[in-house]
């Protein structure tokens, strides 16, 4: 039984994205800022915290990244001491192909190396819409690869690397989607049980970037019509970066509830329509959005069981059931 159904609403808290401080002063960038910030958000109601890591001039930290997360490291750390909440890094790719393995280091660093008392169980995944050049849809056959723009009818379309790898190491993927594209793409995966279900879906929308369509209702319902979810099991969020008034990301937000959806908050979205206000005030509003809705925020050990983490006594890769 999904979330919804049971009248309960995952929080997910972007606690920083790569967002300025010209914005809102409250955004981290350090580690003890960031898991302070997180810890705050959790304890205002927040499941999962979705985080970027950054230096101290605000940069995404791509070479701590590379030479062992050392940050998210330290994030996880400070954060396991004092809460439960599930921390979610981010796969901002680091060049080259971003569907690949290699460009996401700092995912395999910490699940090979776990931080003090904690593991990496939730990672953020995006770069796999990347794949859309190399398959296509055969009707009545799936996905098939495509090879020198020509469709290989007899060939088997593989996952692209950092899905696979995420898979194999015991991960829970959250997928973002841009585009249609991505959304298509991914029901045909879930669709031939080449992914796990429930499938952690989150539609990403942009006010300043030029990414996929204009944030608001009619994009919500585009992306919804293309995602069966009356036949993949799935916990569907969204996200609004950058709109222009509170008014906006409030109708957003009881647009997304009313159509059993969940909404990220935080920082890391919209800083500029929060002057002076702390990412555990962002889930404040939220669940009080979610109260008028009728439903109550779902804990980090609802989430765990709902996509399958099995919590052992003591740290070691994931296990999904």
């Amino acid at each position: 039984m999904g979330f919804f159904e049971s009248g309960r609403v995952m929080i997910r808290v972007a606690v920083n994205e790569l967002q300025p401080r010209t914005l809102n002063p409250n955004i981290p960038y350090t580690a003890p800022e960031i898991a302070e910030s997180i810890v705050a958000a959790a304890a205002a109601g927040a499941s999962i915290a979705h985080v970027h890591s950054r230096s101290v001039d605000g940069a995404q930290a791509l070479a701590d990244d590379r030479a062992g997360a050392s940050i998210y490291r330290e994030v996880m750390a400070r954060v396991a001491a004092a809460s439960d909440v599930i921390v979610e890094p981010t796969n901002l790719p680091h060049g080259g192909d971003p569907s690949l393995a290699a460009d996401t280091p700092h995912l395999w660093a910490l699940a090979d190396d776990p931080p003090a008392g904690t593991r990496v169980e939730v990672v953020n995944l995006d770069a796999f819409r990347f794949a859309h050049q190399r398959v296509a849809y055969v009707p009545g056959r799936g996905l098939r690869p495509v090879v020198d723009r020509r469709i290989d009818l007899d060939g088997e379309a593989a996952l692209p690397e950092v899905v696979a790898e995420t898979l194999r190491r015991g991960l829970v993927p959250f997928y973002g989607v841009f585009e249609l594209s991505d959304i298509r793409l991914l029901a045909h995966w879930a669709r031939e049980g080449r992914i796990p279900q429930p499938v952690m879906l989150q539609i990403n929308f942009f006010t300043d970037l030029m990414k996929g369509p204009t944030p608001g209702l009619p994009a919500l319902k585009a992306f919804l019509d293309e995602w069966p979810r009356d036949e993949i099991d799935s916990e569907v969020c969204v996200f609004a970066r950058m709109l222009p008034d509170r008014g906006a990301l409030d109708g957003l937000f009881d647009a997304a509830l009313e159509r059993g959806v969940h909404m990220r908050v935080g920082l890391g979205d919209n800083p500029h329509l929060f002057p002076g206000a702390t990412n555990a005030d962002l889930v404040e509003h939220a669940q009080e959005r979610i109260v008028r809705h009728g439903f109550r925020a779902v804990t980090p050990v609802e989430l765990r069981t709902r996509m399958g983490i099995r919590v052992p006594a003591e740290p070691s890769p994931v296990s999904r059931q």
